[in-house]
């Protein structure tokens, strides 16, 4: 099944047409809005009456840019009346705007077109309702389409549906409030079966608004070093969040991966694409800073790991003396934390240190050498099956045992 729209995001149109005049009610969901417009200003949560008034212009110009009509040929400017808090018949929020447009004589053809959300998800789409002429049209919006009238004196009519309208936009009356939000519900329901959402706007503005708060605190020096330690686990989760999005789903959220990249960059936050890799790496300057800073604090170990994981996945495991000083780095780690939750993991990374060290001492036909990483590297396979078995770590050393067994002298 294929999921045009992202599973979790739906806006909600409403088009009366009289004569002359058009009103117009447009309700796009909150989380979405929040994210683009940046509504909750004090980052606790939840958009406020005051903060929602404070934005209230940036929403005006918002429906603006992407809600357009075309009356007689002639485009019409829009006088935006209200924009409010709205909430379904399940207490979803939404963004509500009233908007008004006047034509200079009686409207006789009509077009309207939106891509209200689009910057978020390319086919996001507004389930729209028509009415004019003693006629009622339930229409889907989305980038690619525009709704398209002639209200003859004659009452004949013709609506044309460029690139295809959606057919699932006959199940919804705008007007009958709960009934449309039972079946939106039932309608997402049944493309959230098929669609494993993972990247969403929401989880995005969640992510983004906890670091731009955690950013504040430790700007402001309270409580800097736990502060400094969270922002770093919040910034590694978006990347590690960001790369099992591109992995299931390739690129299909292109929108939201360029917003978080930009967003964080804004907050002096580096998570950045490495093409050499093909994944999405945060710079750990905050786990640096918190080690600076309280280099004996109870998240020390971890910040270490974090730094030693990254650089560890980044490597080109070209050069034997960094290769070496890799190593060396994981041992002291390794001495100094025994007991740490991800020992396994470090000892993993160091058999394959060892491993690569040996392939290059192979490369340069130094056999003694070869011979020392190859048992240092099996060694430590060995250690990590013993120690750690029925773990994902036990079954890559045992992978990598296979390519060790055999001893290679140059």
């Amino acid at each position: 099944m294929s999921v045009c729209a992202h599973a979790n995001s739906v806006s909600y149109a409403e088009y009366v047409v009289n004569g002359r005049t058009i009103h117009a009610v447009v309700r796009l969901p909150l989380d979405d809005v929040d994210l683009l417009l940046r509504l909750d200003r004090d980052l606790d949560g939840r958009v406020s009456d005051a903060e929602l008034e404070t934005a209230a212009a940036a929403v005006r110009r918002y429906l603006g840019q992407h809600v357009r009509i075309v009356a007689n040929g002639e485009p019409l400017a829009e006088a935006v009346e209200r924009v409010a808090l709205w909430h379904d018949a399940s207490a979803f929020p939404f963004i509500e705007g009233a908007l008004s447009y006047e034509s200079a004589r009686a409207i006789e053809q009509l077009s309207i077109h939106t891509d209200l959300l689009t910057e978020l998800y390319p086919s996001h789409k507004t389930l729209a309702h028509v009415s004019a002429a003693d006629r009622d049209d339930r229409f889907t919006f989305e980038r690619s389409v525009t709704y398209e009238r002639r209200l003859a004196p004659d009452r004949v009519t013709t609506v044309a549906l460029m690139a295809g309208a959606v057919a699932v936009a006959a199940l919804l009356w705008f007007g009958r409030r709960r009934t449309a939000a039972m079946t939106v519900a039932l309608i997402l329901a049944a493309a959230s079966a098929e669609a494993d959402v993972i990247m969403s706007a929401a989880g995005l503005n969640a992510s983004l608004k906890t670091m731009e708060r955690l950013k504040r605190q430790t700007d402001a020096g309270t409580a800097r070093a736990e502060a400094l330690f969270q922002l770093g686990a919040e910034a590694d989760g978006l990347a590690s969040l960001m790369n099992l999005e591109v992995e299931s789903h390739g690129m299909q959220e292109r929108e939201l991966l360029d917003l978080a990249l930009d967003r964080t960059k804004e907050l002096g936050i580096a998570v950045t694409y490495n093409r050499d890799k093909k994944k999405f790496f945060y710079d750990g300057a905050a786990f640096a800073e918190y080690l600076k800073e309280a280099s004996r604090g109870p998240h020390a170990p971890a910040a270490e790991f974090k730094l030693l994981s990254y650089r560890f996945y980044q490597s080109s495991a070209t050069d034997i003396a960094a290769l070496t000083a890799a190593a060396d780095e994981k041992k002291e780690f390794l001495a100094r934390y025994p007991k740490f939750a991800a020992v396994a993991e470090v000892r993993l990374y160091l058999a394959v240190d060892y491993r690569d060290l040996h392939r290059r001492s192979l490369e340069r036909h130094d056999g003694a050498s070869a011979e020392k990483w190859r048992r240092l590297a099996r060694a430590e396979c060995l250690r990590i099956e013993r120690q750690f078995p029925h773990t994902e770590q036990a079954d890559a050393a045992r992978q990598l045992l296979k390519t060790l067994t055999v001893r290679q002298v140059g």
